[in-house]
């Protein structure tokens, strides 16, 4: 038997977004890693545009010139071009904002918001978690999945990359269902990885010019990192963008449960660059190496509001999947109720929430 090749990773320098530079750094790394585009076919690009809110949309969201760098070549290819998404809320609002929607606009590619198109139920019976799930008609009948997540830390799974990009796929409120489901880290990892091994998007490329450090995916810092990374198998990218940000890939739980069920590898074959290198981002408080005692100390942490930068919007309240938030004018956290998914977190516009201390 034909011993399997290890996965090629392409990763070059491209400091800006400046739409000739993402345009020649596309090209490259598309080549480095020999990935082409079909000729006439259904493409959908799945960028990361969770929220429509971010107070640091270029360090949060996917850069409409990585997207329209895409679009140039399908466009090319004469392919039919989607572009879908489901974020935290106003989908639409996201599309707008983020800029992705005047790319579509300009190339003709149809804006998909995955919780107003018809929905195909997945059944998986090899699924650790979600065993039955919904995604849309479009995105399951389309030729070609383009992945496109952004370099960021994640305060619940330390890292968010190709495959946790891929949980905008689920539409609308059922996120926040899936979060009541699979709150610990494990466990939500688990389901992730459920998600992404009926998806497989044949080409994944990283918006890793700008990331997040910090309090990711979008409570955190700009972290200018100035790279762009694509490869053909979201499991490897994800082995490569973590290792960038200084993370050992074996602590990263999506990447350890892709690689246990054979969906990919923690070897790959580098091109572009002779050695990975290592940008330090700044950890999340909750995933540092810390031992047991702390970190279960940690886990005790309530979640606390800053009443000078909190605007009273309800957000929180909203999207909180357990309904353990009330405003009272200010939110109120049910230490109880609470399952430490981060959610009110990451929907903060005024970062106004965090763990106390």
């Amino acid at each position: 038997m034909r011993k399997k090749e290890v996965e090629k990773v392409a990763i070059i320098k491209c400091k800006s977004y400046k739409q000739s530079e993402v345009d020649k750094a596309i090209a490259k790394v598309l080549k480095l890693g020999e990935i082409e585009f079909p000729k006439r076919k259904k493409v959908l690009i799945k960028p990361n545009i969770v929220v429509c809110n971010a107070k640091n949309p270029t360090a949060v969201l996917t850069n409409s010139s990585i997207v329209e760098a895409v679009c140039k070549i399908l466009k090319k290819n004469n392919c039919q071009i989607y572009i879908g998404e489901s974020s935290f809320m106003d989908t639409d609002v996201a599309f707008k904002k983020s800029g992705i929607g005047r790319v579509a606009k300009k190339y003709g590619a149809k804006i998909i918001i995955f919780e107003q198109d018809k929905l195909v139920k997945i059944k998986d019976a090899k699924a650790k978690v979600l065993r039955n799930f919904y995604v849309s008609k479009t995105l399951k009948n389309t030729d070609l999945i383009v992945n496109l997540p952004k370099l960021k830390t994640h305060q619940l799974t330390k890292y968010t990359g190709a495959i946790k990009n891929l949980y905008g796929c689920i539409p609308g409120g059922m996120k926040q269902k899936l979060h009541k489901k699979a709150s610990e880290e494990g466990k939500f990892s688990k389901l992730l990885v459920d998600i992404y091994q009926n998806i497989k998007p044949e080409v994944n490329i990283m918006d890793g010019v700008i990331g997040m450090e910090g309090k990711g995916p979008t409570s955190g810092k700009l972290k200018k990192a100035g790279y762009i990374l694509a490869s053909k198998n979201a499991v490897s990218l994800d082995v490569v963008s973590s290792k960038l940000m200084g993370y050992k890939p074996k602590k990263i739980l999506t990447t350890k449960e892709a690689v246990k069920r054979k969906l990919g590898s923690f070897k790959f074959k580098l091109v572009g660059m002779e050695k990975i290198p290592n940008l330090h981002f700044e950890k999340p408080v909750v995933s540092g190496k810390l031992s047991r005692k702390v970190r279960g100390m940690l886990k005790q942490k309530p979640i606390v509001v800053d009443e000078k930068k909190c605007i009273k919007c309800g957000l929180c309240a909203k999207k909180c999947p357990v309904k353990a938030i009330e405003l009272n004018p200010y939110p109120v956290i049910d230490k109880k109720k609470c399952i430490r998914c981060f959610c009110c977190m990451e929907i903060c516009p005024k970062d106004a929430l965090s763990l106390k201390g």
